[in-house]
């Protein structure tokens, strides 16, 4: 089903298709680039001479770094801290390896030996040294503390002598410069000794001062004694309470004394007014009265709590004040409702209920709880005593604290220093053991090996050619597709880029339009299928073909004849769809420039239309400057379009059944001026003629042509559209000239390529 018309869609993504397509479209480009890739890659290979090389590996243990004298008496230590991988220690040893004093001394040691002579190298130190730098490669092996060293020149000779004049060299440099000169071991030892009398004499003072403070070690006493100060205090607290529950407890009983009457014992005096005993509490009264006395005697241990804290404003102390004044009330209530429970106040509970609210002797009881106060009253003393004694220690110990812990960091750097310079002491004598230029944190893990033909770098070289034009002969196809070349290929590109109706893709074909070659001598005029082509000596129901052997369109013999049948019925069926039921029908054939196929495809168009019914089909050459390009007509194209609308007249015309064909023309060659006027004319002729299509061969679409100006009366206009030729800018330029008339535009890409394999073609 083919819409009216179709906006364009919005670009997408390249797709796999695509990328096959650009593939096998540029297959010749990267086969050949390819080719010059592994071509330049093998001469390369085989014509550049190959160096030689020696290589050796250096195992880097450690690396130790000597201070000076100098550092070591202001206290301050020079540590090296490479990262976890050892990286800063190995960047630092290639540095130095690669380094220009470095290949200077090698230059120099070489020319000593007579080498560069021998090899006609440039004696010259500073060029020797440059060649030395530019062939040499020192690389971490990662992973590892082994530096590998590689050296390359064109001369066998040199190659082993400089690597092992290197590593000797490298050796005396790295000694020079982490090793401190100047250093003997009889000044590491003075150093050594004095730095143990200062430090057994700092030992000695912070004994003293611990000693003079009475304490071990300072963070412990104190921690120590903060704990007991605070238990103490905890004691002290709860003996203030006490001492206070007591008092309150002996001047309720010197209250009640003194209401007693004389010479009356407490039992009398607890007689009413009527002279009857009152009646003793009940168990549950003297659990109530025993359970108030406990909240009250809680509450006040509190109160003295709060206020040590507070002042008697605060809400929490006024909270515990109002409690306590509720629980007197109460309190007081059930003595003055029981005045025995006054006297058995802390009395036991168990005891009273077993034995029953025994006479109590309120003058023993005072005397009992005046005894208690006396004993709180010297617990109270003795701890505060004890307290003050703590914080007098705390306050001995706060100021001396600060000299101890001077004089424990002081004790730390010199012991720092002392095993610093017995260290060195030990070392100064093993590197003067090992002689001078031996470095114990340095190892040779192989020395440098025989010179050998070096091909890494041949080798590299070729690679990276072949990957150079490997790399262009697949990016160039897409650069050149999607940026360089813009034109219209495919039928995706069309239905992306016009946003018209897109009828039909006819393939590329031979340029003789045929499935096989005619036979070039036949000089026989083309003739239809029966009429007049017997005139002219040959038979009916034979195709005859042109002088230069180009079948004709409505040839069955045609390799697009399948194609134009196809384009037939596309173009019927869109008839029926957009209702198009007058006759006859006209259809311009028309293009965005020269040699698109236009002329093939009207006519091939042509020729299946008139074998769809009774109706006839005229084909009308409006190209007025074309020469012989309709030679594949019949005859001279004699009849004009005004004359085969005339039945009488068109005869002529007739190139096989129901088939006519005419040309547009003028004496004067005025046509492009005068045809839009004259042509106003024909249409009414053309209406009543009895064609069932006039198909029109117009001239390409431009600003200056007559086609956008005659697409105004066509009922269909076909834009062929010259796949890989026809610009996408110029196709857009002249369906939007086309598009301004109102008239219906359809589009035929012609001379269609499909570079794709057959397993993934998809011809639909």
């Amino acid at each position: 089903m083919i819409p009216k018309q179709a906006s364009p869609p919005a670009p997408a993504a390249i797709s796999v298709r695509d990328v096959y397509y650009i593939l096998f479209r540029h297959k010749w480009m990267i086969t050949i680039l390819a080719a010059l890739g592994l071509g330049a890659a093998a001469a390369v290979y085989t014509l550049w001479p190959f160096p030689y090389g020696s290589e050796a590996k250096l195992f880097i243990r450690y690396v130790q770094d000597t201070r000076s004298p100098s550092e070591i008496e202001a206290g301050s230590t020079k540590v090296m801290s490479p990262d976890g991988n050892g990286a800063n220690i190995m960047n630092s040893e290639l540095e130095l390896l690669t380094s220009g004093d470095l290949a200077l001394q090698v230059a120099d040691r070489l020319a000593v030996q007579g080498l560069l002579t021998k090899t006609k190298r440039d004696t010259n130190r500073n060029v020797t040294a440059g060649f030395i730098a530019a062939n040499l490669k020192a690389d971490a092996i990662r992973g590892s503390d082994v530096i590998r060293l590689r050296f390359t020149a064109k001369e066998p000779e040199l190659v082993q002598p400089v690597l092992t004049e290197l590593i000797a060299a490298y050796k005396l440099k790295h000694a020079e410069i982490h090793l401190a000169p100047g250093v003997s071991e009889e000044f590491l030892q003075k150093q050594t000794d004095e730095a143990k009398a200062r430090l057994d004499e700092t030992s000695a003072t912070l004994r003293e001062e611990k000693n003079k403070a009475g304490i071990t070690s300072a963070d412990e006493d104190k921690t120590g004694g903060n704990g007991l100060a605070t238990r103490i205090q905890e004691q002290l607290i709860q003996f203030q309470a006490e001492l206070a529950e007591s008092r309150a407890t002996a001047s309720d009983l010197q209250r009640r004394i003194a209401l007693e009457t004389p010479g009356q014992t407490s039992t009398n005096s607890a007689t009413n007014a009527s002279g009857a005993q009152p009646a003793p509490p009940s168990p549950d009264v003297v659990l109530k009265y025993q359970n108030l006395v406990s909240l009250i005697t809680s509450l006040r241990g509190k109160e003295q709590d709060l206020l040590a804290m507070y002042t008697t404003s605060n809400l929490f102390v006024q909270s515990v004040q109002t409690q306590i004044a509720s629980s007197e009330a109460q309190r007081k209530k059930l003595e003055d409702q029981f005045p025995a429970l006054a006297a058995v106040r802390t009395a036991s509970s168990e005891a009273f209920k077993a034995a029953g609210p025994p006479p109590v002797d309120l003058r023993a009881l005072l005397r009992d709880v005046l005894t208690k106060q006396d004993g709180l009253v010297a617990k109270i003393q003795a701890l505060t005593n004890s307290l003050a004694q703590v914080r007098s220690n705390a306050l001995i110990q706060d100021s001396a604290e600060d000299k101890i812990l001077q004089l424990q960091r002081d004790k730390q750097i010199e012991e720092e220093e002392y095993k610093h310079f017995l260290l060195s002491t030990k070392q100064q004598r093993i590197d003067e053991a090992q002689g001078p230029g031996r470095v114990s944190g340095i190892g040779l893990v192989e020395t440098p090996t025989p010179p050998g033909r070096d091909g890494v770098a041949v080798s590299k070289a070729a690679f990276e050619i072949i990957a150079l034009f490997f790399v262009a002969a697949f990016s160039l196809p897409f650069v050149v597709e999607l940026y360089l070349d813009q034109t219209l290929k495919r039928p995706s590109d069309v239905q992306a880029k016009l946003g018209v109706p897109f009828f039909l893709t006819l393939p590329k074909t031979s340029g003789n339009g045929k499935v096989r070659v005619l036979d070039a001598r036949k000089n026989v005029p083309l003739l239809s299928n029966g009429g007049p082509a017997a005139q002219n000596g040959v038979p009916d129901g034979v195709a005859a073909p042109m002088a230069s052997g180009h079948l004709a369109p409505w040839d069955d013999r045609h390799a697009l004849r399948p194609f134009f049948e196809t384009l037939r019925d596309r173009l019927m069926t869109y008839f029926e769809m957009i209702n198009l039921t007058h006759k006859p029908k006209l259809v311009a054939v028309t293009s965005c420039g020269a040699g698109a196929g236009v002329t093939t495809t009207a006519s091939g168009l042509a020729s299946t239309l008139s074998e769809t019914g009774e109706g006839n089909v005229l084909l009308v050459n409006m190209n007025v400057r074309d020469g012989e390009a309709h030679r594949f007509y019949r005859g001279k194209l004699a009849c004009s379009l005004e004359e085969v609308l005339q039945k009488e007249k068109r005869d002529d015309a007739l190139v096989q059944d129901h088939l006519y064909v005419a040309k547009e023309s003028e004496a004067n060659d005025n046509l492009p001026r005068v045809l839009p006027k004259r042509f106003s004319h024909l249409v009414g002729k053309m209406k009543a003629s009895d064609y069932d299509y006039i198909i029109f061969d117009m001239p390409p679409v431009s600003q200056i042509s007559i086609t956008p100006r005659l697409a105004r009366y066509m009922d269909m206009v076909l834009l062929v559209v010259e796949s890989e030729k026809t610009d996408r800018d110029v196709a857009k330029r002249a369906t939007a000239l086309l598009s301004e008339t109102k008239t219906n535009v359809g589009v035929v890409l012609n001379k269609s390529r499909d570079y794709l394999p057959r397993r993934l073609q998809h011809d639909i």
